[in-house]
């Protein structure tokens, strides 16, 4: 009889186990991963190149279930999707800012310096040690954050503005440089 008592007392636990983390989880928040993308397609001449994408942040949130709470998590990603004439052994330094449309302050998120295109034929994360040249602005980091968190989340101008050293002797130099932002946000189901 005791140990029935004992069997009974332990799954009548786990029941009751079981039911208040089911109700924790449909209360607690859900992480998911949210995407931007966009393509800079540098067509140039001379050494300088610019170029600016525009990015609606709402539109990333609206596309996910549930009210979005925080953007818990950051995570950027460049590469070089395709290079047009020119050699894998061009390098380009510049700088990737971010400026909320509407304003003329502009925040820093990645400087890169002498980076080849082979380096970036696949997507390669501002955080990684794999590819020297490349140094994070935190500043620009949580400013990035901050721009999701408001509500509604602004429009962006993303711009990536830099030098271009040729390796092959061309006239000109064209590529398309993507840019990645991953974002884990935090949701209310």
């Amino acid at each position: 009889m005791k140990n029935q008592r004992k069997t009974l007392l332990g799954l009548l636990a786990v029941a009751l186990l079981y039911v208040s983390c089911d109700d924790m989880l449909r209360d607690n928040l859900v992480m998911l991963d949210a995407v931007s993308s966009f393509t800079y397609s540098i067509d140039t001449g001379d050494n300088n190149y610019s170029e600016t994408e525009r990015v609606n942040l709402q539109s990333v949130i609206d596309d996910i279930d549930g009210d979005v709470e925080d953007v818990s998590f950051f995570n950027i990603t460049m590469l070089v999707s395709d290079i047009y004439d020119s050699s894998p052994e061009t390098s380009f330094s510049g700088q990737l800012t971010a400026r909320q449309s509407g304003t003329n302050q502009s925040q820093a998120i990645v400087n890169f310096n002498n980076i080849k295109f082979e380096d970036f034929f696949t997507e390669q994360s501002i955080f990684s040690d794999d590819i020297e040249g490349i140094s994070v602005v935190s500043d620009g980091i949580s400013t990035l954050v901050d721009y999701y968190n408001q509500k509604p989340a602004p429009v962006v101008d993303f711009t990536v503005a830099g030098t271009v050293n040729r390796a092959g002797g061309e006239d000109r130099v064209a590529f398309d440089f993507e840019v990645r932002l991953y974002v884990q946000v935090a949701t209310d189901p």
